[in-house]
């Protein structure tokens, strides 16, 4: 197989798993085969930009979470997990 072909379906794989990190549902009808490898590129680049964004936004709330927390007499970080653990029924990592 060709090694350009190779990339081609490297890069439009990668873009499904990101679409779908991205926006919780792989893509239809995008058509991403018939992109040029440039064009794949760009589009890889963008979704990867807007998943970085997306993870600095949770991690911003995260932080806002936690010093709300602190604020209100959690007596220290793992206190203050804990208390958003247990209002969310969730786990923080």
């Amino acid at each position: 197989m060709n090694t350009e072909t190779d990339y081609k379906d490297e890069l439009v794989q990668t873009l499904w798993d990101l679409f779908k990190e991205v926006h919780g549902v792989r893509p239809r009808g995008m058509g991403y085969e018939k992109y040029s490898v440039t064009d794949l590129e760009h589009e890889v680049a963008r979704l990867q930009r807007s998943r970085e964004e997306e993870i600095r936004h949770e991690r911003e709330m995260e932080d806002r979470a936690i010093n709300a927390c602190m604020a209100c007499g959690a007596s220290d970080i793992g206190t203050a997990m804990r208390w958003l653990e247990d209002a969310y029924e969730m786990e923080w990592v």
